[in-house]
Order: C-alpha cells, then sequence, then structure tokens
C-alpha cells in the first residue's frame, strides 16, 4: 500500500488538530470524532510510541491520590486539599471502572500484596479506611476486593507474602488490573477515532502553530523514511496532547513551563515460578511508592520517581537507577538476593505532570487555554488510566467555543479480530518495521522483545508496503537499534 503524500492534506481545514497520538491524543480524536467535529490527529512518529509506550502498565486504583505529602496532623487543617483529593480519587476509580468494562480485552486481572511494617509512615487503619473509601468512591463497581491478613495467614495464601522481610504487622491482599499491551490502546483508540471520521497522519510533525484570523495554521513536516513533504493546514481549534514534550511543539505553548518531566524506570527480572501473577504495592526507603508487576511469567519492578528537565527524547537508564531498584527488591525479599544477572531488560519514560506556579501538582488533569490565544489548549497530567477523563474535559472544552455537535461516543472499543498480519500492516498505519513488531503486534512484548520474527514480519511488511529490499534491511537495523535504545540490556 502506498502512502499519501503528505502534500495530500495541504489546504485543508479542520474544527481541530490534536497533537500527540499517545493515550490523551488518541482519545481526544475519538471523542471529538464521535461528536461530529471535523479532527486531524498527527504525530510526529507512530501512535502510542512516547510515554504510553513506557507506563507501569498498571490500573492503579486511586489511593496513592489520597495519599498527602504532608503530616497526616495537617489533614484536618487542609480541607481545601482533601475534597480536592477526595473529588480526584473519586474520578480516577471511575476511569477504572469505565476501562474494565469498555476495554476487557486489554486488560488482565492479578492479586497485588501490600506489606504493613513498624514505623510505616500510614497505619494498618488509615491504609484499611482508604481501601474502603476508594471502593465506595466507585460504588463498589469494580470492587478492589481488599482484606487485611496476619502475616501467617498471609503466607499460607500466597508464595510471595511468604518471601517478604520482616517484621511484618499485617499483608493486605486486593485485586488490581494490568494493561495487557499499553500500545494496542492507543491503537486501537484511534482506529476508533477514524471509524468515526478523523483523519490520523502518523510522522508528520507539527513545526510551527501561528494564528491567523480567528483560526490556527499548523504546519506539518514528514518524519517518515524515504519520504519528504509539508503540509499546512487550518484549524480552528489545536489541541497539544504531547505529554512530556508539551512545551517543546513550536507555537503550542505560551512562554511558560506547562508540564514537569517525571522519569520512571523499570528493571524486568526472573523471580521464583510460586510469584507467578501476584504483584506488590508498598513503599521504598525513601518513601516513594515502589512496586512489583506480574508480567506474564515474569516481573518488573520499581518505579523511580525523578525529577528531569531534559529533553524526554535523551533521557536514559542510568547504572545506579538500576541497583537502586534492586536493592529495594532485595530488602523486601531478602532471600531473592536479586543481582544484574537476574535482569533480562529495563525502560524508562518520562511522565509529565501538571505544574503551578512553576512547582510539580499530581491533581489534577487540567485542559488549559491562555485568553490571549484562544482556541490553543493544553492537555496535561493525564495517565493512562485518565485518558478517557482527559479527552472528555478536551470535547467539552471544544464544544464551549464551537458549540455542540453531537453524543459522547461510547461502547466497547475491542482488539482487532481476524486480521492478518498483512491486511494489519494495511489498515494499521503501519510506516515502520517497529510500529508493526511492537504496537500493532504483541512480539514485542516478549522476553526477547520481538527479535526473534523481526526478519520474517519484515518481509511481510516489505509485501505490503512495497519496500525494496534495501528499505528492508534499514528497518532490521532501525528495529535493532531502536529496541536497543528503548530497552536496556545492563549486561550488554
Amino acid at each position: 500500500m502506498t502512502r499519501p503524500p503528505l502534500s495530500a492534506l495541504d489546504g485543508t481545514d479542520y474544527d481541530a488538530v490534536v497533537i500527540g497520538a499517545g493515550a490523551v491524543g488518541c482519545a481526544s480524536a475519538r471523542q471529538l470524532a464521535g461528536r461530529g467535529f471535523r479532527t486531524l490527529l498527527v504525530d510526529r512518529g507512530d501512535i502510542g510510541a512516547g510515554t504510553s509506550s513506557r507506563s507501569s502498565r498498571m490500573l492503579y486504583s486511586g489511593l496513592g491520590y489520597l495519599a498527602a505529602r504532608y503530616p497526616l496532623w495537617q489533614m484536618p487543617f487542609r480541607p481545601a486539599d482533601m475534597f480536592q483529593r477526595l473529588l480526584y480519587t473519586r474520578e480516577v476509580m471511575r476511569c477504572r471502572a469505565e476501562l474494565v468494562r469498555d476495554m476487557p480485552g486489554h486488560l488482565t486481572k492479578h492479586r497485588f500484596h501490600y506489606p504493613f511494617r513498624k514505623g510505616d509512615r500510614y497505619p494498618p487503619w488509615l491504609v484499611d479506611l482508604g481501601f474502603r473509601l476508594v471502593e465506595a468512591l466507585d460504588g463498589w463497581r469494580v470492587p478492589l476486593a481488599y482484606r487485611r491478613l496476619s502475616p501467617a495467614k498471609a503466607a499460607g495464601e500466597s508464595a510471595m507474602a511468604a518471601a517478604l522481610g520482616g517484621p511484618l504487622r499485617g499483608v493486605g491482599v486486593f485485586q488490581e488490573y494490568m494493561y495487557a499491551w499499553p500500545e494496542r490502546i492507543c491503537v486501537d483508540t484511534a482506529l476508533d477515532a477514524e471509524r468515526r471520521g478523523a483523519t490520523i497522519r502518523t510522522y508528520a510533525e507539527a513545526t510551527a502553530i501561528a494564528r491567523e484570523g480567528e483560526d490556527w495554521l499548523v504546519t506539518l513536516d514528514e518524519r517518515a523514511p524515504e519520504m519528504q513533504g509539508r503540509a499546512q493546514v487550518r484549524a480552528r481549534m489545536v489541541v497539544n496532547a504531547a505529554g512530556p514534550w508539551i512545551d517543546r511543539v513550536p507555537g503550542g505553548g505560551w512562554g511558560k513551563r506547562r508540564v514537569i518531566g517525571i522519569k520512571g524506570v523499570n528493571v524486568m527480572v526472573r523471580l521464583p515460578p510460586a510469584f507467578r501473577g501476584q504483584g506488590l504495592e508498598a513503599f521504598s526507603r525513601k518513601g516513594e511508592p515502589y512496586y512489583v508487576f506480574p508480567w506474564r511469567d515474569f516481573h518488573f519492578i520499581g518505579p523511580t520517581e525523578t525529577e528531569v528537565s531534559a529533553d524526554p527524547d535523551d533521557i536514559r537508564v542510568e547504572e545506579a537507577e538500576i541497583d537502586y531498584i534492586l536493592a529495594e527488591a532485595n530488602h523486601l525479599f531478602p532471600a531473592l538476593r536479586l543481582t544484574r544477572a537476574d535482569v533480562l531488560h529495563c525502560w524508562c519514560g518520562v511522565r509529565p505532570t501538571s505544574t503551578r506556579d512553576g512547582r510539580q501538582t499530581s491533581l489534577p488533569v487540567e485542559v488549559a487555554e491562555d485568553p490571549a490565544m484562544p482556541g490553543l489548549l493544553a492537555v496535561t497530567g493525564s495517565t493512562i488510566m485518565l485518558h478517557r477523563h482527559a479527552a472528555r474535559k478536551v470535547a467539552r472544552a471544544v464544544e464551549s467555543r464551537l458549540g455542540r455537535r453531537g453524543p459522547a461516543p461510547a461502547g466497547i472499543i475491542a482488539p482487532p479480530d481476524g486480521l492478518g498480519t498483512g491486511q494489519r500492516v494495511a489498515a494499521e498505519h503501519v510506516v515502520r518495521l517497529a510500529d508493526l513488531i511492537r504496537r500493532r503486534l504483541p512480539d514485542g512484548l516478549e522476553p526477547d522483545l520481538g527479535r526473534g520474527r523481526a526478519e520474517e514480519l519484515s518481509r511481510i511488511a516489505a509485501a505490503s508496503l512495497g519496500w525494496s529490499e534495501a528499505r528492508r534491511q534499514d528497518e532490521l537495523r532501525h528495529f535493532e537499534e531502536d529496541t536497543a535504545r528503548v530497552y536496556v540490556n545492563p549486561d550488554a
């Protein structure tokens, strides 16, 4: 299938151009197209190739949003903050229930543990209350099924709980979901947006945004290999959903910092077979959230929480971060004695958090519009779990300016069924081999990160997209280089 030249878009008009095809951008395009707005979704790379592909892959409960950073005794004296946290937690739990209902094929359910230790910041009774509260805020639609067990009873039920180092005061047990494939959530959401009328153009970088009369002119430059071109499209509104790159979109900000990047590193390891499918939520010795996430026959552990200001493209996993994550795992499970030899690979991502008065805030998702630049929206502070909530806020902001066109889209978004690999290449905006292996097929999630089928899949892509043999070899090299860049092997 021949990819249309970018010039085919030159001079076209849209109600909204969405910049960034991560989870929030794809969901925003779906909301806008579903409500009847002429929508263009663009990204300088592939769908879901940025932060959405490097998340911790967990559908978090809202418990963490109730955890204030200030001392517990100050809570009664900060009622406005606690009320905001309750409202936000309710929205989080509603989004959790929505994803369980509408994207069941994208989720897997697991047993998680929460260890109680002497000297913990939060006493057991308060954690018990927190779990009950977040379930109630959801209306008990998707229960966490939380229980607090004695160390002996928890050890009798779970090999992971039995391996926890002491002294333990108890172990909380609850149910939580993991994203089976975060990148596929983005792809399927984008394809649903396309079915509802949106236009999708990947590998098209927004290099300029300028005001012209009542509209915005967005300049797009071609970034696909072996192609050149430029287009200028007109839009009544522009949605900057570029995640941690939001402040780096030319003309997409207002001379002020919209986000602060928080770097998170995760380390994939093989734990004892009896741990399979089980996870753990705890706090590190630094007081940061720390998780053991189940992933097929493996687990990944982390993340770190480090504020960064560098270009997210340049952020890499550091040796000290790997050592820290392994040390915390060995503190939780002393008998494991994990070393670098137990690490399959590592990866990191940069989470965009909103700023207020130049400082980081975890609350709430914001859709900001500068009165001096009407029609230019910036979306900050979202996670994959909240991507639909963020998209609805975007849609309401567009409706407030352009008027209401139609009802919000609804219904299950299911992974595609029955498509052969060649059909998928043709129908799902595949441009590069890495797009196919990592974000259209599950091969990129295997322990070998898709290397085992790269040759076979490159031939299928070449036949579908008309690649020359030289281009196919270039794609194989690019895939290997990109895999080595994203997924670090500490022994390599």
